[in-house]
């Protein structure tokens, strides 16, 4: 009776012991909030201060493109709770309901967001999204190495670069193509065919002279790697800020401007946990710390209105109305998409 009483109370022992490793296991993938995220946004010091508020933790997936983020989600990803698709992307993934929709009485910081973002075509009433940061796509050139012209940069100035063997374009096909339509006085979102194989033609061309397709040329400018490249404004500003020689340029003949944006993909497990996340960072004074951090441009007007004078007027971070008026956000293309996406494939192989 001795050895059965003993061993029944290493069972129980044992049971007891297991439930707990189960609940903590529990608990820790209920707490953990996965979210997919472009590189530069988040500092380590904000994502803790969330968990530390919360009590629940982040786990960071980069993309380096939009393109990407879809493939993930249409092979079939579920492993996110938080993506940050642009404007153009998330109506895509409206389209297809592949986005849950916002509870807004999960984000009472909602009213912090310019109103002008809550008429923009991609996603009206901010029913599926909501906007983290804005910027625009140009030129970045370091000054010191390329001389560049007194009056206004034009395109050309990327595509035929004085110095081709430190020059990249973005690893991105739309802002790519969008770059040499805008080049040959034609609007980025034309469906023609004729006039994206005509493109296509010019970024072959261009493909053969210079270093490479990247998204993340920001470290190799500042290594002295790259002298000239096609640039997002907020990596080129954030690199002006560790070398002044660095200025970014939107060519006279236009530029895309774009949202990345908050949205939970519907098949998130953690849908409450992900709006607590959302709703942190619409705090202005959490949103603030970020955008110092990293010079990001904010939609929130509250913190915008937080920032110095010079911040605000700063048209790098915030374009002048003349400036916008060049400025134009990535549509979608329909049935042209497939299209471009052989050609990109083509040319990238």
């Amino acid at each position: 009776m001795g050895t059965q009483r003993l061993v029944g109370l290493f069972l129980a022992l044992a049971c007891v012991i297991g439930g707990i490793v189960f609940l903590r296991s529990k608990v820790a993938q209920t707490n953990t909030l996965r979210v997919c995220t472009w590189s530069n946004y988040f500092p380590e010091k904000s994502l803790q201060e969330f968990t530390a508020k919360t009590g629940i933790r982040v786990e960071l997936t980069y993309i380096s493109s939009n393109e990407e983020l879809f493939a993930k989600l249409k092979a079939g990803a579920t492993g996110f709770d938080i993506i940050q698709p642009s404007d153009y992307i998330t109506r895509r993934l409206i389209a297809l309901s592949m986005l849950a929709p916002l509870e807004a009485r999960l984000l009472p910081n909602l009213h912090h967001i310019s109103p002008y973002y809550f008429k923009l075509s991609y996603d009206p009433g901010l029913k599926y999204s909501v906007p983290f940061t804005f910027g625009t796509t140009g030129i970045a050139v370091n000054t010191s190495k390329v001389k560049v012209p007194e009056d206004e940069i034009s395109w050309s100035f990327l595509f035929n670069s004085s110095d081709p063997s430190h020059t990249s374009f973005l690893d991105d096909m739309r802002e790519v193509f969008a770059a040499v339509l805008f080049l040959k006085g034609l609007p980025p979102n034309t469906r023609d065919l004729a006039s994206l194989e005509e493109s296509k033609g010019i970024i072959s061309q261009a493909k053969n002279r210079v270093l490479m397709f990247t998204s993340e040329p920001k470290a190799l400018l500042l290594k002295g790697e790259l002298s000239v490249a096609h640039m997002f404004s907020v990596d080129a500003i954030q690199a002006t800020r560790e070398n002044p020689h660095i200025k970014f340029f939107i060519p006279k003949e236009g530029g895309i401007i774009w949202t990345d944006n908050f949205a939970i993909p519907t098949t998130s497990t953690h849908i409450e946990e992900a709006h607590q996340f959302i709703n942190f960072f619409l705090d202005p004074e959490e949103n603030l710390k970020i955008v110092e951090e990293n010079w990001l441009a904010t939609p929130n007007q509250t913190a915008k209105a937080m920032l110095p004078e010079t911040v605000q007027k700063n048209e790098q971070l915030y374009p002048s109305d003349e400036t916008l008026k060049k400025l134009f956000f990535l549509e979608e293309l329909g049935d042209t998409l497939p299209k471009l996406s052989r050609m990109w494939t083509e040319l990238k192989s």
